[in-house]
């Protein structure tokens, strides 16, 4: 195992995205972390096929790799007391319960905490104040917090993100507040008690257009694919498909008027003019387009220093040979191989460890239990033998 995070152990309660997906980056820096699921069913995700890869879906494979997975039920005094001790083997625990259920089974902060512990809680609210009890997910929250309210085009219904942008943000700020926590534990000793709600992240993305309602109560209106602060930018039509531009600045914009033999009117001449101006740009913009291949459009703006690209699907950014060089299979233990798509961090000292695809449900029961706990294959049986150990999931 190789990371910067070698030797720190996490005890993963999480399932579905954001608590999986903070665990995940801790796994791809080195983290060994060992993600404890229900014998029956196991992660919600592992659930959501189709597609199914050998009885893995995708979503699960996506937010759980170079995991290990011991099946445990909480409901049987064995399996909570193999759950405590592994809190007690670990580093960091990661749990998104709702508010309630670690206490339930004695496994909560107040219950297992120790000068040294990092306790993560990812949940809906939080866990103090009135709505602590709420149930809550990436859609509801959306809704809520007003993230939905900005997206979509103009005189349309608010559109929710096709990612579930809050569960993913979500889960990088669980994962950031783990790695601060660490560091702190590296200079004082001191583990601590944090959380990572998700209304508290999905309200925090709308920062900018919350501040400036804050300054002058302007609302902002949706803008489909422009931008509220720059133009032009967006998706714009060319004789054979759609081209994506982004002009950032004033130098930008006289290099696409020259590139596209498109008047430079006064009125444009400054970023707030363009914007005050948007919907007579893009026309003029358009119609510039319109009669112009992707190919003549991508050669004439790039050259002239203006961002830009073809608009694409998933498939055609699969072709493209950046995205290419990223993607690969990885080993899978059971499988042989799955596929995967990398982790974006990039560290050049300390490189993320090499991956491993996500596991089958209870696959590294008495692995784990050996390593962790110093327990014999037998004491494994035994655990097993009380029903709080589910057996391992053998590969479709």
């Amino acid at each position: 195992m190789s990371g910067p995070l070698k030797g720190i152990r996490v005890a993963d309660f999480s399932r579905v995205i954001a608590g999986p997906l903070a665990s995940m980056h801790l796994a791809d820096l080195g983290a060994d972390v060992v993600k404890i699921e229900h014998p029956v069913g196991g992660d919600d995700t592992r659930g959501y096929t189709p597609p199914d890869y050998h009885g893995l879906s995708g979503a699960f494979l996506s937010y759980n790799r170079n995991k290990r997975s011991i099946a445990l039920d909480l409901g049987v005094e064995e399996g909570r007391k193999t759950a405590r001790a592994l809190i007690d083997a670990a580093d960091v625990v990661i749990e998104n319960f709702s508010t309630g259920v670690m206490a339930k089974f004695g496994l909560d902060y107040d219950s297992v905490k120790r000068p040294d512990l990092i306790y993560c809680s990812t949940s809906a609210y939080g866990r103090t104040g009135p709505f602590l009890k709420r149930l809550g997910y990436d859609p509801v929250v959306q809704a809520e917090s007003g993230f939905m309210s900005l997206t979509g085009h103009p005189h349309q219904e608010p559109l929710r993100t096709a990612i579930p942008m809050v569960d993913v943000s979500t889960g990088l700020t669980g994962g950031v507040g783990v790695l601060a926590a660490l560091f702190h534990r590296k200079r004082t000793g001191q583990g601590q008690f944090l959380e990572a709600p998700l209304f508290d992240t999905g309200f925090a993305q709308t920062g900018l257009h919350s501040t400036g309602y804050m300054l002058d109560g302007s609302v902002p209106e949706r803008v489909g694919n422009n931008d509220y602060f720059q133009a032009p930018v967006g998706r714009y039509l060319c004789e054979d498909g759609e081209i994506a531009i982004a002009v950032e600045t004033d130098t930008q914009f006289v290099g696409l008027c020259l590139a596209l033999g498109m008047a430079a009117e006064d009125r444009w001449a400054t970023n707030a003019g363009r914007v005050a101006d948007r919907a007579a740009l893009d026309r003029a913009l358009s119609a510039a387009l319109a009669v112009l291949t992707q190919l003549e459009v991508l050669v004439a703006l790039q050259a002239a220093g203006v961002p830009c690209h073809e608009a694409r699907a998933i498939p055609e950014a699969f072709a493209d040979s950046a995205a290419a060089a990223m993607l690969d299979s990885i080993p899978h233990p059971d499988i042989g191989e799955a596929p995967n798509m990398p982790s974006p961090m990039i560290l050049h000292g300390t490189p993320a460890r090499d991956p491993v695809a996500a596991p089958f449900l209870g696959r590294h029961g008495t692995e784990v239990l050996a390593e962790w706990l110093g327990y014999s294959d037998e004491q494994a049986a035994a655990i097993r033998a009380a029903g709080a150990m589910g057996a391992v999931e053998e590969a479709a």
